[in-house]
């Protein structure tokens, strides 16, 4: 079943259970996995997709290097609640550490502040 476009995410994320990043290539900040783990949903993602991220397999995020491990990871995350919901809590607490916009102001204040020095 494809969506399409989505104006309000917001209804998916509450009725999801996990989320998956299967990415093979990318650099950076994957806008998947942040969303998804400031709704607090927990998130399977290949090495790439939690590449850049600040993220730590088995305590932020659970990680597939190949498929056989990735479905399994997805079936594990889904199988435990406990998993869950201790990823579901460091998924929040990660966005709050790394992508909050309490991070991203202390950052521009900062930097506004050197270029001002």
């Amino acid at each position: 079943y494809v969506t399409g476009y989505v104006e309000n995410v917001t209804p998916y994320f509450e009725r999801a259970r996990l989320s998956i990043a299967p990415l093979r290539y990318g650099a950076g900040v994957k806008g998947k996995i942040n969303m998804s783990m400031a709704y607090g949903v927990p998130v399977v993602a290949t090495p790439c997709a939690a590449e850049g991220m600040s993220l730590t397999a088995e305590t932020d995020i659970l990680i597939g290097e190949d498929a056989a491990a990735f479905a399994a990871a997805v079936v594990r995350l889904y199988r435990e609640p406990s998993l869950w919901q201790r990823l579901a809590h460091a998924g929040l607490d990660n966005i709050e550490q790394h992508f909050s916009r309490r991070v991203a102001r202390n950052t521009l204040e900062r930097l506004l502040a050197e270029r001002a020095a």
